[in-house]
Parts: C-alpha cells; structure tokens; sequence
C-alpha cells in the first residue's frame, strides 16, 4: 500500500517529500489562487520530485456551495468543481475525492430521499468533468459531525451502486467516530483511504486501530493509497513520527506480525 499525505501549502509539499512519502494530496483550498501564485506552487510541487496524484475538497467552503435542498444550485457548484478539478489536473492530479460536508448537508425538514437524488444528480455531472480529465471521482463518506449525509461506506456504496466508475473513499477517523466496522461491506468499491490521529489533530495515531484499518481495506481488495491527512500544531516534529508509525503498521501487516 502506498503511504501518501494531505499537504496546504508548499511547506508541507516539502516537508512531506523530505519523508520519503509515496505521493501527495491537495486540499482544494490550496487551488484557490491566482494564476501567479498558482505557478509558483506548481513549481514547488515539481521541485520536491514527489508527484501530486489526488485532489481532496474540490468544493472549498469559502465558496459555499450547495448540492442538496431547497438552495441546491449545481450550475454554480460544478462551476467550482470543474475549476478545480483543472487547476488540479495540470499539477497532475488523477484522483478526486469528493467529501464537503457543508455542500451536502439536509437541512431540517427537506426530503432525505430528494436530497439523495439530487446528490446523484450532481455525482453523475462530476463524473462527466472527470472523464474530460482522465479523472476518477470518489466520494467520501464523513461523520455526523461534518455533515448529515452519506455518513458510512455502505451509504455510499447504497447511493452508488449502479455508478460502476465512481468509488469510495475510506476515511478511519470518520469510520472510527461513528463507531463502524471498518470497511466489510464496501468491499471492491474503496478505491482510496484517508487516516490520521484519532481524534484527529490529536497526535495519537493509535497504531491498533491503524492496523485494523489497514487489514480492514486490504481484506476487501484495497492495496492502492493511504493518506496521511492531519492537523498538527508542530509538524515539523510530528508529521515524521506520524508517517513512521504508519509505515511500521504497513510493513508489520505485510509481514504478519501485528
């Protein structure tokens, strides 16, 4: 399995690659530039000799987006995720993981089963931006603290089980939260994973629950990317000791002595 990390800004490009990660992830945040600021960055990211394969947020809050309810608007949201799905594309970017909580959240007395339509409504326009990009879009299933909607793998796997190209992200803290078996029934459709400290922003990576994370995705067929994506207060000091202790995880499943 490849070990990757969610990266902000250029200093954590650089800080991540001196760490020998595999490849890194974009918050979309980091995409909302301008055109100078944005070919610095792709300078940077090239510098570091680590490629950028996968985009995380393609729907950044500051825009506000809605893709569900009464104030659902997917002209002006696919606005913003085809802009981003571009700018990320000529950094490399050829995964696409879409969680934003905010856009997707029901608000209180809307129809559960409209908002699921609407949803898939959007889903299958994204797909299509995708395919342009030689792309593939997951979506990623977050805790009731995010949001209120798609809070499991089997959720998403429900919603999107006639939508063969479009995958699943697994996330352990989101998982972790709402008290879920790992990944069992989303098996075949996890086409990436998230991990962190738990909580996150913790710096407790508790390494049990890594590695029944891991044994959890590769039992239902996952070897491709792990992603680091944390919130540090030092992480000079504890991105380094996050991305060892999941590479010692990884190393001991392969080896199965955990």
């Amino acid at each position: 399995m490849r070990l990757g990390c969610v990266v902000r800004d250029i200093g954590e490009a650089e800080l991540a690659a001196a760490h020998a990660v595999d490849y890194l992830e974009l918050k979309g945040d980091v995409l909302c530039a301008e055109l100078d600021e944005l070919r610095t960055l792709q300078k940077g990211l090239l510098a570091t000799g680590v490629p950028v394969e996968t985009m995380t947020s393609p729907l950044p809050r500051r825009f506000g987006c809605r893709v569900v309810g009464p104030d659902a608007d997917h002209r002006r949201a696919l606005e913003v995720f085809r802009a981003m799905t571009e700018r990320g594309g000529d950094l490399g970017v050829r995964m696409v993981v879409l969680g934003s909580g905010q856009a997707r959240t029901v608000r209180d007395g809307f129809p559960v089963a409209h908002a699921e339509t609407q949803f898939r409504a959007f889903v299958e326009q994204a797909l299509e931006v995708c395919r342009e990009r030689h792309q593939h879009l997951t979506v990623e299933p977050l805790h009731r603290g995010e949001t209120n909607f798609v809070n499991s793998c089997a959720e998403a796997r429900a919603m999107l089980a006639d939508l063969d190209e479009v995958m699943i992200t697994a996330d352990c803290y989101h998982i972790v939260t709402e008290e879920l078996d790992i990944v069992a029934e989303t098996a075949g459709r996890i086409a990436h994973a998230h991990t962190s400290s738990l909580p996150r922003g913790s710096a407790d990576l508790r390494p049990d629950v890594q590695a029944a994370f891991v044994a959890g995705l590769r039992a239902g067929g996952h070897d491709g990317g792990l992603t680091l994506e944390d919130s540090f207060d030092d992480p000079a000091a504890q991105l380094p000791t996050a991305l060892e202790t999941l590479r010692r995880v990884l190393s001991a499943h392969d080896s199965e002595e955990w």
